[in-house]
């Protein structure tokens, strides 16, 4: 008796499975989940999550001079606050001996003193106090300039795109015309600006901890070989069909999920920094019927697996998902990028979430 098929998998968003209810607004893209999306102009960008939380970060202009950037953040809801945090370059030698030594910030709009920041060491981020943001706020939609200052050193935030930036926060959270609107401020209460959404909740299933025995005797490798190949064609995985030439036998590995199932996976094209995997869930034995997981992945460890991409060899820029198995197949976990590619700091200035969840051990352990 074979062994019964695996269970759903979830492909990944950049598939474009949209769900029931989802709706977009003009000038966004739509990102995983319902209530996403992300939007760029110039130098800053936005990306607002599934909860509803939005979080915009603006940088210096263009990729000269000292590198800095500023991450507003906003709930959805009524009456919710934005906080704001300030990093100050360290990715360069040059922006490292810049900093060193640097404690606190002088803000200056349009040369005019507005506030300080102290700089907390070795956080990803300081934050502003809420009267240093109230003078900060306007001055993004109108100033010239606003410089951070520590005697002779100057980090010059551009404001370049921030009223666009703004305003599709605004939209988005459906606070355009109230009294709690950035940008186009109104009399209108805030009853009905969008709603926080709790982050849905993920029961990881428990998996088996990785042997050093193989998983497939060869025999029922090249078996799945077979059946992946039928599957996925040269143009969607051309590890798997032997390209290049000079590497003709497929990087398949394969992992035990379950008694019943396995996450097979395949490296489809290697990159100078970045590659691309192909994953599927399986049964153990054959027919192996497998299901695709995602086609942009990079690599499994127990019981996820995860996207990891450079934006750039440097490492300054990343984007990243995440897919969790719970028992039946993998669910979408995480979203996010690390914002611009803009020299900030190693790994990215920010963390930007598109999608989130709250992912808890414990699921049933299955067969």
């Amino acid at each position: 008796m074979a062994a019964p098929g695996p269970g759903p998998a979830v492909t990944s968003r950049f598939a474009c499975t949209l769900l029931a209810g989802v709706f977009a607004i003009p000038g966004l893209s739509l990102a995983a989940g319902p209530l996403s999306a992300e939007f760029a102009h110039k130098d800053w960008e936005l990306a607002c999550d599934n909860t509803g939380t939005c979080r915009a970060a603006g940088y210096h202009a263009g990729m000269d001079g000292p590198a800095v950037s500023l991450l507003l953040v906003r709930s959805a809801g009524a009456r919710q606050q934005v906080t704001a945090r300030i990093q100050i370059g360290s990715a360069t030698d040059e922006d490292k001996e810049l900093a060193k030594g640097v404690a606190t910030l002088a803000i200056r709009v349009d040369g005019r003193n507005v506030g300080t920041v102290g700089l907390v060491p070795g956080a990803q981020g300081s934050p502003l106090s809420s009267v240093a943001l109230d003078a900060l706020m306007p001055a993004l939609l109108h100033a010239k300039s606003v410089d951070w200052v520590s005697g002779k050193r100057t980090w010059t935030l551009s404001t370049a795109g921030a009223s666009a930036v703004l305003l599709k926060m605004d939209e988005f959270q459906q606070r355009i015309g109230t009294v709690g609107a950035i940008v186009r401020k109104g009399s209108k209460p805030e009853d009905g600006v969008l709603q926080p959404v709790a982050a849905p909740v993920v029961i990881a299933a428990p998996v088996p901890k990785e042997g050093k025995e193989p998983v497939l005797r060869p025999a029922q490798r090249a078996a799945l070989l077979q059946e992946l190949r039928k599957m996925a064609s040269v143009d969607a995985c051309g590890g798997l069909h032997g390209a290049p030439p000079d590497d003709p036998e497929p990087e398949l590995e394969v992992q035990r999920l379950s008694g019943n199932r396995l996450v097979a996976s395949v490296v489809c094209e290697l990159f100078a920094y970045n590659r691309s995997n192909m994953f599927w869930v399986i049964n153990a034995t054959q027919p192996f019927a497998p299901v695709m997981v995602s086609d942009t992945g990079t690599f499994y460890k127990n019981g996820v697996i995860s996207l990891d991409q450079k934006g750039r060899g440097i490492g300054d820029c990343w984007t990243g998902e995440k897919w969790t198995w719970n028992g039946a197949g993998f669910v979408l976990t995480s979203a996010f990028t690390t914002g611009m590619c803009k020299l900030v700091a190693g790994g990215g200035a920010w963390e930007l979430p598109t999608y989130v969840t709250t992912v808890r051990q414990g699921g049933v352990k299955t067969q």
